[in-house]
């Protein structure tokens, strides 16, 4: 009985040892194809389309035609082509793109253009870091992670020159990243895990500290003095998929997808998903939300762990029938 039992004990450790679980990612297509109601998507397109949000409306309406989703199609894109004119679309372009330029903030692509043009000139992150330690100075609460990311944006702005644009693609993620946070889109759970990772890379404290007194044109100087590019790994990785995430999508929509990430490891699940679904992704999430890129877990079934668990049933009878004959 104590070499069945101990038997039983060690097969258990060995399925425990093989008890593994792997991520299994969500069917998109499938959900899109049975999840969505007709009623849902009609919702989602007319409040686009109430917001003026017209590319998001017809992405929206492509989404619907290829999963057969009954709606009146030729009634919406008769409004999109009465409201959505070249000569409306052109003047809103400009006049958004000059507001993203000065407030660092947009909300269509030509506004979110505008916020990241400023961020490759300097003037947009150095226009972060005053507006932050101005408030820092009035004793009010300061955006560490606007600030952090500001600063890392000033240092990615000198190595990126440097380095002949080579570094770009960390710039236009780095600064995405910044928008989406000035924007307050981020989850808090990602902005917490953000925070921790720029915090090693700019130290804003010292910055402070080093700031006393000087003129706004001393600003870039201090942050690149502060800026720690050997700590930067982490968050250069999340930057190049922050603009790989743009490049599948478009600069907006960047912004706008970014809410839905809650960790380093959505923010990879929602880069694949854009990689598949292009210019749709924002549709795609608009109507399935997180669950687009959370999927669920699924054990792992190996050959070791079938053993374990067989082995552990062979000793538990022998044990039970050898305390049964006693």
């Amino acid at each position: 009985m104590l070499i069945y039992l101990t038997g039983f004990i060690y097969c258990l450790l060995k399925v425990a040892d093989h008890w593994e679980y792997e991520f299994k990612a969500p069917d998109i297509d499938a959900m899109l194809t049975h999840r969505v109601e007709p009623e849902a998507l009609k919702h989602a397109v007319e409040a686009e389309l109430r917001a003026k949000n017209y590319d998001q409306a017809r992405s929206l309406l492509a989404l619907g035609q290829q999963y057969n989703h009954p709606l009146e199609y030729s009634v919406y894109e008769a409004y999109l082509a009465a409201h959505d004119t070249p000569f409306s679309r052109l003047s809103k372009q400009v006049s958004n793109f000059a507001n993203g330029f000065v407030s660092g903030k947009g909300e269509d692509v030509s506004g979110v253009a505008g916020a990241v043009a400023a961020d490759f000139t300097v003037v947009g992150d150095v226009r972060d870091l005053s507006e932050q330690y101005a408030r820092h100075q009035q004793g009010l609460p300061v955006n560490q992670l606007v600030t952090t990311l500001a600063g890392i944006g000033v240092g990615l702005t000198a190595v990126t020159v440097s380095s002949m644009g080579a570094t770009a693609p960390v710039k236009a993620g780095a600064s995405t990243l910044k928008l989406a946070t000035r924007m307050n889109r981020l989850s808090r759970s990602f902005r917490k895990e953000l925070l921790q990772m720029t915090g090693r890379v700019f130290d804003w404290q010292q910055f402070v500290r080093l700031s006393k007194g000087v003129s706004l044109s001393q600003f870039p100087r201090i942050a690149k003095q502060v800026y720690n590019p050997r700590a930067a790994g982490q968050i250069n990785a999340l930057a190049k998929q922050a603009n790989g995430i743009r490049k599948n999508t478009s600069i907006s929509d960047s912004v706008h997808l970014l809410q839905y990430v809650d960790s380093s490891k959505d923010l990879n699940r929602l880069h694949r998903v854009t990689k598949r679904y292009g210019v749709q992704s924002r549709g795609v999430l608009r109507l399935l939300g997180k669950s687009a890129i959370r999927g669920v877990k699924a054990l792992r079934i190996t050959l070791e762990l079938l053993i374990s668990i067989v082995s552990s049933v062979f000793f538990a009878l022998l044990f039970i029938v050898n305390l049964g004959g006693k």
